[in-house]
């Protein structure tokens, strides 16, 4: 709920408010000691002001404030409840004891107190907060009679302390949690964040987080580090820094790369993803193409919204608000992109919800973020909820807590399996290690995925120099090309068509590259045809532009392009159909620039098959096209 500013709490002035001048000199001792936060002297004051006048209204509003902030709210509730025994049409009371009555989740009563207070406010911006508070009451009625399934389970002694750990972060595979830890037993100017991280290892027969470790330097530092975002290959982490030297504004959003075990030196995204306002809480789309962010820079709609920048040619564009049907005039923040790529999580306080900040979901479709949806109760409390962070599967969801047993001090990290109508879509994911084919020696190559249907490139990595091993993003429902390759390589090709079905487990790869040389094969696994003919489908332009792209950057290369069927049919059928489709690739080639000196075709028919035709999966192997370099 909105709450209307209260009269009550740290006034700084002492209202006369009573002709008593003993009740008079105690409220204004009790104020001073309220100011020192010795508040169970202030109300011992209070209650003996009240003794000498029991119409004070503002010695009942002071005592009802602190009981409040000390969640005492039955207590508070009484409070406020005697200043509308004197003044039934006590605004700032009535606003109070509406706000109590919602956090100890007494809707009706809240209703009706607002209802009251309706007609009070008369119009402008107080009967707006008002009308607000009324569809939040409503809603968290709703809600609150029909709760959603939740079940927390603390992540543990090894990830949670006597400290505050928050904003927790997966990479793709889950084994890997990383979280900003705060040392909350120093004052707030000492108080420094740190990243943080933990690996899932099988402890006693069971696979549990295996005690916590500092990013370290070049990442951490004196100043403050957190509320960042990790690619889904750990490849990469985007993170928030304050005050760090070679900052653009106050918060600024960096980023580190991993190389090996190794993080490099923190750079800062600069203009225009940061401003001289407050840039934060990144969040990296898995293709690596959009930053989601929370920022107070002009031109929102009021508070802290969510932005994003899209990435063009290693270029950030101007960030775009995320719009109205997202931000408010209240705060919206912490925001967490799916790897589907559709699905956004959210905090807001400025939408209709459960509390001063709950969490939503909203979802991408025909290019427009829909209308956002509560998680509902219990979720959402009446307390504050924020970095909501749900896992691949989109079963399991992530966030973090200081009101959940059991407790090991300050706010821990959580886990909860994610209800049904709450899930993005699933996705998978592939996983290899690259290496050269002769020696065996591990490769840093280009990793390219591509829409099928589209051409679109969907997402781009590279394999690590030291391990050879990469992973990749697969949003379901999508048939993929895939490419590797490296300087001085013959590339690679594979396709995925992916459906729920085939989610479950990732991809696993092992990719050999063989070195330019004479009658090295390419097999282009993306080039299809119509059945039994040789017109090519619109599908194989990824590949075969691909192909156009490898040829004109290896510009002395010569090349046959080889045909080839399964068993299926008559030899000669077979060998004239492979011939005509070799025939097309190089019809194909020299349409887009490549000279025709440089390519020749062969139609193999069934004559070299490279699995055996017994079966569905080995005929469909050998229907393929192959590249043979026959000069350099």
């Amino acid at each position: 709920m909105v709450v209307l500013s209260a009269c009550g709490g740290s006034k700084n002035v002492i209202p006369r408010g009573t002709e008593n001048k003993k009740a008079y000199m105690l409220f204004g001792e009790a104020l001073k000691m309220h100011n020192l936060l010795e508040d169970e002297k202030a109300l011992e004051l209070l209650d003996k002001a009240l003794a000498k006048d029991p119409q004070y209204i503002e010695a009942y509003d002071l005592k009802g404030n602190i009981l409040r902030g000390l969640g005492r709210l039955e207590e508070a509730k009484t409070s406020f409840q005697q200043i509308l025994a004197i003044n039934p049409d006590h605004v700032y009371a009535l606003t109070d004891l509406s706000q109590i009555h919602f956090d100890l989740n007494e809707y009706d009563d809240c209703l009706r107190i607002l209802n009251r207070l309706l007609p009070i406010v008369g119009v402008g911006d107080k009967r707006a907060e008002v009308q607000k508070n009324i569809r939040s009451a409503e809603f968290a009625r709703e809600a609150f009679n029909n709760p959603v399934p939740f079940d927390p389970k603390n992540l543990g002694k090894d990830v949670n302390t006597e400290q505050e750990e928050y904003f927790p972060g997966l990479n793709i595979e889950e084994n890997t949690l990383y979280f900003t830890r705060r040392d909350a037993s120093l004052n707030i100017y000492e108080q420094n964040e740190d990243l943080f991280y933990s690996d899932l290892a099988e402890q006693d027969g069971e696979w549990k987080w295996s005690s916590s470790k500092n990013l370290g330097s070049p990442v951490n530092t004196r100043e403050n580090e957190g509320a960042f975002s990790a690619s889904p290959d750990g490849k990469y982490l985007f993170f928030t820094a304050c005050g760090r030297e070679g900052g653009v504004g106050r918060c600024d959003i960096w980023l580190t790369t991993r190389e090996g075990n190794e993080w490099t030196k923190p750079t800062n995204l600069g203009q225009p993803v940061n401003s001289r306002e407050w840039e934060s809480q990144p969040s990296i789309s898995a293709d690596g193409f959009t930053l989601f962010f929370a920022s107070n820079r002009p031109g929102g709609f009021g508070g802290t919204d969510i932005w994003y920048c899209k990435k063009r040619n290693n270029e950030w564009s101007n960030p775009i608000n995320l719009g109205p049907e997202i931000n408010t005039a209240g705060d919206e923040q912490f925001p967490f992109i799916h790897n589907d790529g559709t699905t956004l999580y959210f905090t807001s306080e400025g939408l209709t919800g459960m509390g001063k900040s709950d969490i939503y979901l909203t979802r991408l479709f025909n290019g427009k973020w829909g209308k956002p949806m509560n998680l509902g109760y219990p979720i959402n409390t009446s307390g504050d909820e924020w970095n909501f962070i749900v896992n691949r599967k989109g079963d399991k969801a992530y966030f973090s807590s200081t009101g959940l047993e059991p407790n090991y001090g300050g706010m821990d990290i959580y886990s909860i399996d994610l209800y049904e109508g709450a899930r993005p879509q699933k996705t998978s994911y592939v996983i290899g290690i690259v290496k050269d084919k002769l020696t065996g020696k591990k490769l840093k190559a280009d990793i390219d995925l591509f829409s099928l249907a589209t051409g679109d490139k969907v997402t781009t990595t590279y394999s690590d120099a030291q391990t050879g091993k990469f992973i990749l993003n697969l949003p379901a429902n999508s048939d993929y090309a895939f490419k590797a390759g490296a300087k001085g390589y013959a590339y690679h090709s594979e396709n995925f068509s992916l459906s729920e079905s085939s989610l479950d487990k990732p991809y696993e790869l092992v990719i050999e590259l063989e070195p330019i040389q004479k009658n090295v094969k390419m097999v282009m696994k993306n080039v299809l045809f119509e059945v039994d003919k040789s017109d090519l489908k619109p599908e194989s332009y990824v590949e075969l532009d691909q192909l156009v792209e490898y040829l004109t950057r290896n510009a002395s290369l010569h090349i046959e392009i080889g045909g080839h069927t399964d068993n299926t049919g008559s030899e000669s059928r077979n060998s004239q159909l492979s011939n005509d489709r070799a025939k097309a690739v190089q019809t194909y080639l020299i349409s887009k620039g490549i000279n025709a000196s440089r390519l020749t075709y062969k139609g193999y028919g069934s004559s070299q098959p490279v699995a055996t035709n017994d079966t569905p999966e080995g005929r469909s192997q050998n229907r393929r096209t192959e590249i043979k370099i026959t000069g350099n």
